[in-house]
């Protein structure tokens, strides 16, 4: 039984998977704080309570626009801000934690955890993956965009999964969602960065939403090509990929290789088809946040992903075509020499044949 305890889980960061967490774990009796960037989604929340579409009353919640503001300490620290923020923020825990607090990264991409243990450490950081979605609607209103998925958590050096702290932490995530505590973390943070990497950069430059671009007959295809690049990259670095709500990111945009048998090419591309339908009507109304913030004006994370695969890529001698083009033309369009459109579709299509045929040649290499 959970019980509510002084200064139980600070959130920092209200954003749609940050502000819904909060919301949902503050109603089920848990003691949660928020703190979150002043502006307009602040101070709606501050004023009227958050608001997540499907529920009638508001969510009210303690939540702060400052670290000043906050008394004491905190037993569990979720960082939930975009990775461009994660500097900011880690500066300033030192303020709201002990030596036995757990500081948990909840973000997207890598690089994060690197950044948070410049200031904290390492044996005091836990690695998340979030398996569901949700999304912003505007000021103070968010969506639960998935009715699956789940929180995976885990210590980056693979150690520690029994650790008490953490297991109190899978008691009270699993108030809202299902919670597996697990010693390749590492794993499941890089089926999510594949799943990340296939749809947030490309539907950013291209405006569009993910169940357009599983059907369109030319960009599924490079969808496909961008998984091929990455798991390139992940399997060159000896990575065990784990399945992120279920789904096998082998079998998703389903490219045969030379030495897959009969059996395994035919089962495959059904288990693909069926994924591709299910997702695409599932998640098929939704634009990616990287898209988001680009229309905002803000910066993205795509050095946390594109540049991530890249990243390693070079560290293993792999050409990584298509994650480094996204990283030159999102930065592009964030310095505004670039906009968003179709009208970067003949490029990138281009700069997937050229991601196809390196894939082949580095294959032998491998």
């Amino acid at each position: 039984m959970i019980e509510k305890k002084t200064n139980d889980v600070l959130i920092i960061g209200a954003g749609a998977i940050g502000g819904i967490t909060a919301g949902l774990l503050y109603k089920k009796g848990i003691d949660v704080t928020v703190v979150t960037r002043k502006g307009t989604h602040f101070d709606s929340i501050k004023r009227d309570g958050l608001r997540i579409e499907g529920y009638d009353k508001p969510f009210h919640f303690p939540i702060y626009s400052n670290f000043k503001e906050l008394k004491g300490t905190f037993k569990h620290v979720l960082i939930v801000v975009k990775n461009p923020s994660t500097e900011e923020v880690t500066k300033q825990l030192k303020k709201v934690i002990t030596k036995d607090s757990l500081v948990y990264s909840l973000q997207n991409g890598f690089g994060n955890t690197d950044i948070i243990a410049k200031h904290i450490p390492r044996n005091q950081i836990v690695a998340g993956v979030i398996g569901w979605g949700a999304t912003y609607l505007g000021n103070g209103k968010l969506r639960i965009t998935s009715k699956t998925g789940d929180f995976v958590l885990g210590f980056e050096n693979g150690k520690n999964s029994s650790d008490p702290r953490l297991i109190e932490m899978k008691e009270i995530l699993e108030l809202w969602k299902p919670t597996i505590l697990t010693s390749n973390i590492i794993g499941f943070r890089w089926a999510k960065l594949i799943v990340n990497c296939v749809f947030a950069p490309i539907g950013g430059l291209l405006g569009l939403t993910l169940g357009y671009m599983m059907k369109h007959k030319v960009i599924g295809p490079i969808l496909g090509d961008m998984k091929s690049e990455a798991i390139q990259v992940a399997d060159a670095h000896k990575i065990q990929l784990e399945k992120v709500d279920g789904l096998n990111i082998h079998n998703f945009f389903y490219k045969p290789k030379a030495s897959d048998g009969i059996l395994t090419k035919l089962s495959s591309n059904i288990i693909s088809s069926i994924i591709l339908n299910v997702g695409a009507r599932r998640h098929g109304s939704i634009y990616p946040s990287l898209l988001t913030d680009l229309k905002r004006g803000k910066k993205t994370e795509i050095e946390f992903l594109s540049g991530y695969i890249e990243k390693k890529g070079k560290e293993v001698k792999l050409e990584t075509p298509i994650s480094t083009f996204l990283v030159k033309a999102i930065t592009e369009i964030e310095k505004g020499k670039r906009k968003v459109g179709l009208e970067n579709l003949p490029e990138l299509k281009e700069i997937a044949k050229i991601s196809r045929e390196k894939i082949k040649e580095q294959e032998s290499k491998l």
